[in-house]
């Protein structure tokens, strides 16, 4: 028996609380379903002021229910906006009759303007490590309601709302979960993409004076760090008051000689919505307009300046990444070296002609036709992934890669990095582990999928057909960090894995180290990487093997150690 909740953290609200028993909507045995719903009486700019015990609490009537969709859309186009205004809401599944389970709160992606809770579900994850965790996924405000900023944000409501979502959302797990079977001292907060950019902030929120508070430990996966503006400077002003156009916010303003900030709070929910989506579609190539920023106050910093430090909250960090992240994100038209800085200025304003000299000392490549032959680079050996991949060669792969590690890879080794005490050895001991996930394609989240489907590989067949070993040891090595703090495998589940003809020793605790901690197997590097890859693309048994996360891919760690320096100019 699982129990489900689903609520809505909002002030100024009446909470329902529902009580049913049936069927979930994934038609799961036994199923419980408690829905908690705030509803809120105020604008979707503001940010909630009251906590739960400030709310009604009003017992209805016994009857099946269905897991809350999403939050409003960030993309629609219809009259009745997509999603619902009042989002602050999450679900959370628990095993029955269990105390003192450690918790996943898991942070949706989306790039911060799209996506929502009811697209994720780990009870395959939990089954395979026998149940031992309750998850908590949450809903948090996206596009334009949670991430619109400017100096009027700033002086008159708060800037990162979302981002404040996601933090109000643990004060009730830390306040709550014991009620559901968890244990507040025990919560992983994990994400992929955006929702790991959000499990970055969150280690980094109030300079990392938090501890552990709230989370001791963190997955990440694909951490999503684009560009991080101050919540004042040009960029998210112009996002701003480009949505004030929009809605007509601007105009009156200039007219009645009144803040656009008062008018957007009486704008219509769908009208700001469909603003929201046309600010967003003028936006370069797979970005975003609405993007959490350094805010001065919840984020005191730039990720690289603030990880290089090693402030952050929490204990022990999982970062991942995958193979082929950049794909989605570089219009395929790159093709010469021209296009290629064409589009790096475009993305990146501020470089100077000094940093964009260093960076293509480090992607140059060969003038030469498209490849005939694509495949997937070893990592270890030429040709690298700067210069060749499975979809893509020379000046388009390379584009892909400088956006793959500046956005994606190199967030994830910043984070290791901090939680290694690499650079701070005098604070607290943390501990981190770093691999990469390169079944081909390998493209951004699909590892997403081998974590929310049957071992048995029946239920989809997106990406890389993964075997039976594959998604038992991927499904283990996440269960056993938000369990024991720790990813390596257990030998049971190397035995077991073993009689299926597959070998995953490689993440064994022998084997696998903590990053920062050197490996004579690695001529004592201590970047100590789990790569995560199969003999072939399609139908492949398992090929674990620990590498070089520093050397890897033709030295991508003096690749990421000189987007760290370019922080001020990303900004990042």
């Amino acid at each position: 028996m699982i129990l489900c909740l689903t609520f809505l953290p909002t002030g100024g609200c009446v909470m329902l609380l529902n009580l049913s028993a049936g069927s979930s909507q994934r038609d799961q045995p036994e199923m419980r379903t408690m829905e908690k719903f705030y509803r809120r009486r105020q604008t979707p700019l503001d940010v909630p002021s009251r906590h739960l015990d400030q709310c009604e609490w009003i017992v209805l009537f016994i009857r099946p229910m269905k897991l809350k969709v999403g939050s409003i859309a960030n993309y629609s186009f219809e009259r009745d906006a997509m999603g619902d205004e009042d989002c602050l809401f999450l679900n959370v599944f628990a095993p029955a009759n269990k105390t003192k389970l450690p918790v996943l709160f898991w942070i949706h992606g989306g790039g911060y303007g799209q996506d929502w809770a009811a697209n994720y579900d780990f009870s395959t994850m939990a089954k395979t490590v026998g149940n031992g965790f309750v998850t908590v996924i949450i809903q948090y405000r996206l596009g334009a309601f949670g991430f619109a900023s400017s100096a009027e944000i700033g002086h008159f409501g708060i800037p990162n709302a979302g981002i404040q979502d996601m933090r109000f959302a643990l004060e009730w797990v830390r306040d709550h979960i014991h009620l559901f079977g968890g244990d507040p001292s025990r919560v992983t907060i994990a994400g992929e993409s955006a929702g790991g950019g959000g499990v970055m902030l969150m280690t980094m929120a109030n300079d990392g004076s938090d501890q552990a508070s709230l989370f001791q430990r963190a997955i990440v996966s694909s951490p999503y760090l684009p560009t991080q503006w101050r919540h004042d400077d040009m960029q998210p002003s112009q996002a701003y008051y480009d949505l004030a156009a929009r809605t007509g916010c601007l105009e009156t303003t200039i007219t009645q000689n009144g803040s656009v900030f008062n008018c957007l709070q009486s704008v219509e929910s769908n009208i700001l919505q469909n603003a929201s989506a046309f600010v967003s579609m003028g936006t370069r190539w797979g970005q975003w307009a609405f993007l959490p920023v350094t805010d001065g106050k919840l984020i005191t910093e730039r990720p690289t300046k603030q990880l290089s430090k090693a402030r952050v909250n929490g204990l022990a960090i999982l970062a991942g990444n995958n193979a082929n992240e950049g794909t989605l994100f570089v219009p395929p038209d790159v093709q010469t070296r021209d296009d290629f800085l064409a589009r790096i200025r475009l993305n990146y304003p501020l470089l100077t002609e000094e940093n964009i000299t260093t960076i293509m000392r480090l992607y140059e490549v060969e003038e030469i036709p498209p490849m005939e032959s694509l495949y997937s680079t070893n990592g270890l050996t030429p040709p690298h992934a700067t210069s060749l991949s499975g979809v893509a060669s020379g000046w388009l792969q390379a584009a892909y890669n400088l956006y793959a590690e500046a956005t994606f890879v190199c967030p994830a080794m910043f984070l290791a990095d901090a939680f290694s005490n690499r650079s701070e050895p005098s604070l607290p001991a943390k501990q981190a582990w770093r691999y990469q996930y390169s079944p081909p394609p390998a493209f951004h989240d699909d590892d997403l999928d081998v974590l929310m489907k049957s071992v048995q590989g029946t239920n989809d067949t997106d990406g890389a057909d993964e075997s039976t070993g594959f998604r038992i040891a991927f499904q283990s090595i996440w269960g056993r960090f938000i369990i024991d703090g720790d990813p390596t495998l257990h030998e049971d589940t190397v035995s077991s894995v073993r009689q299926t003809g597959e070998d995953i020793s490689a993440a064994q605790k022998s084997q696998w180290l903590p990053w920062g901690t050197k490996s004579s197997s690695l001529n004592n590097s201590d970047h100590s990487m789990l790569n995560l890859n199969l003999t072939r693309p399609m139908g492949g048994m398992t090929d674990f093997q620990i590498v070089d996360g520093f050397s890897w891919e033709g030295g991508r760690g003096d690749r990421c150690k000189i987007w760290a320096d370019l922080g001020p100019w990303v900004p990042a």
